[in-house]
């Protein structure tokens, strides 16, 4: 099984994960933004919006099978409301919490529901396995959504995901992103000295997460980075 593309610390593999898990080595995190329980085909006004048909056009709202998780005894899933409650099923067989991000600046369009300004991230994880600063065990993150030039919808910000690198793994423990789309995961990896396998099955966004990381890297060599 080759990579798509590798770095001193990393692999990052072209296909779907079901295929590809049973082939890679034991790992220490699972850190994940797997495709969400959107509604977004029906989302109203907001269904305008372009971010919201890509979306739809890549699969990204139908959720994702839930068994991949079983398999892992630490991990982060970021879910919408709708999954909350299968998700939670899984992660309370140990110590588990869950994690939100509240955004400052959600899209300003309720059609008659709540705004859209809360992401939940579930942690399930073993004894001894919760790491961090105090400042990382905050419950909560407060920031607005990042803005990106990237070709993919649902990019997260590197801050949360080092966040939740830094609860949930040591220097040089090996993460998981079974779902890996952009590239967030790996590079916040690539920072905080962890070493890290993705897998995607979109061939446009392995090359968008590639592109990525080789910036990552080049930065690395700035003086002064």
């Amino acid at each position: 099984m080759m990579p798509y593309y590798e770095t001193s610390l990393g692999r990052l593999y072209h296909g779907d994960c079901l295929e590809i898990l049973p082939e890679i080595e034991p790992v220490d995190l699972v850190l994940t933004d797997p495709p969400y329980i959107v509604g977004a085909k029906g989302c109203g006004l907001a269904g305008d919006r372009q971010y919201l048909h890509d979306i739809t056009e890549n699969s990204l709202d139908v959720g994702f099978i839930l068994s991949i998780l079983d398999n892992f005894n630490n991990w982060f899933c970021f879910c919408a409301k709708e999954q909350l409650v299968e998700i939670i099923s899984k992660a309370n067989i140990r110590n588990w919490m869950i994690l939100t991000w509240n955004k400052t600046n959600p899209t300003p369009l309720t059609n008659n529901n709540y705004l859209p300004d809360t992401e939940y991230i579930i942690h399930s994880y073993e004894k001894g396995r919760l790491f961090g600063s105090y400042k990382d065990k905050s419950r909560y993150c407060i920031n607005p959504v990042w803005k990106n030039n990237y070709n993919h919808p649902t990019v997260k910000p590197s801050f949360i995901i080092m966040k939740c690198l830094n609860l949930g793994s040591q220097k040089g423990d090996l993460i998981l992103d079974p779902f890996l789309g952009s590239g967030t995961t790996a590079i916040a990896a690539e920072r905080l000295g962890r070493r890290w396998i993705g897998i995607e099955k979109e061939l446009k966004y392995c090359e968008i997460a590639k592109q990525r990381i080789k910036q990552e890297l080049s930065q690395k060599k700035l003086p002064g980075f």
